[in-house]
């Protein structure tokens, strides 16, 4: 069964790549000729390398002759302007449809990533659940919302919606600001640090992806994977800093200082153009009470528990940043 990724050299999308290398899989991936490749590039000869990119609809029914499952994973997570959150991540969905429907003849399967951000906030006491209607917060997770109603309303050939929680480890940089100023001994708390977390080790996201290959009893259906057991802000970061054997300085980050502190990440941003993760865009979801999300429909159709405990995430990802000299 061959296997087309888009997305493979992200974060995210070069774990599920490791994933289907060791299993054996016959792999295509999807490239932009620019794309930067430092995290595959081992995986390189041993894949079928096309290029092409989400603009275009022709170049993707290329790029998916002959594969018979296309696991989508292209995305944008940050951005400076809200618009290219859709070009991506809503449009670039619509236009893989497109391709699927082209080549239904040979497409058995379409396995979309998508996020948590997606369903919205949830507490340890009421998860968010796949079957109850969207929440997104951010224009983020609007854009994948957006993105998830083109393969339901418009695929006509099998499809999976896989929305990954916060996801952490190797080659992540989101994840990495926090270890970063936990070896600054500085620990940020928004809210006190009081929100829940669902959490996910980018492996572990890369074998709930496998498990979904070839799985008729998830085609048309929708499944969070995240870890089942949910941290808090402040328990995940002295977890960090415990891991680097830190004593950090814990202190509070009122909204007061969240809003004008975002608004100059913004207006640097936009001088810049460069994106980060610290934007007015983000606020509703650092203020909400929780990112915490059920996982049982996961582990009924698909057989998947995410395996990887917090301590031995954080010490794999620690130790690959160390060994990477990004700390």
């Amino acid at each position: 069964m061959r296997v087309l990724l888009t997305g493979a050299n992200g974060f995210i999308g070069s774990h599920i790549l490791d994933r289907l290398v060791e299993s054996g899989s016959d792999v295509a991936i999807l490239l932009r000729r620019t794309g930067d490749t430092r995290f595959i590039e081992a995986h390189l000869p041993r894949v079928d390398v096309r290029y092409g990119s989400l603009d275009s609809t022709e170049s993707l029914r290329e790029a998916f002759r002959d594969a018979e499952v296309i696991i989508h994973c292209a995305g944008k997570t940050k951005a400076v302007r809200k618009k290219e959150y859709y070009a991506v991540n809503a449009e670039g969905a619509r236009r893989v449809v497109e391709a699927c429907n082209a080549l239904s003849d040979s497409v058995a399967q379409l396995i979309l990533i998508s996020s948590l951000a997606v369903s919205g906030p949830g507490s340890v006491e009421s998860p968010a659940r796949e079957d109850a209607p969207p929440r997104p917060v951010s224009t983020y997770g609007k854009s994948k919302m957006l993105g998830e109603q083109y393969v339901r309303r418009q695929s006509r050939v099998p499809y999976t919606i896989l929305r990954p929680s916060a996801v952490y480890g190797p080659r992540d940089r989101d994840f990495y600001l926090a270890f970063r100023m936990a070896r600054r001994k500085l620990l940020p708390l928004i809210g006190g640090g009081r929100q829940a977390l669902s959490l996910i080790y980018a492996a572990d996201v890369a074998e709930g992806v496998l498990r979904s290959i070839g799985n008729s009893a998830s085609h048309g259906k929708t499944y969070h994977l995240a870890h089942p057991v949910p941290w808090t802000q402040r328990a995940l970061l002295a977890k960090m800093a415990e891991a680097m054997g830190t004593r950090p300085l814990r202190f509070a980050v009122p909204a007061a200082v969240l809003y004008p502190a975002c608004l100059l990440r913004d207006l640097w941003s936009r001088v810049t153009g460069r994106p980060s993760i610290l934007t007015l865009e983000k606020v509703p979801e650092y203020r909400a009470p929780g990112w915490v999300c059920a996982t049982d429909r996961a582990a009924e159709d698909l057989g998947f528990v995410a395996g990887t405990s917090l301590d031995e995430g954080i010490k794999l990802t620690l130790k690959w940043y160390t060994e990477q000299r990004w700390l």
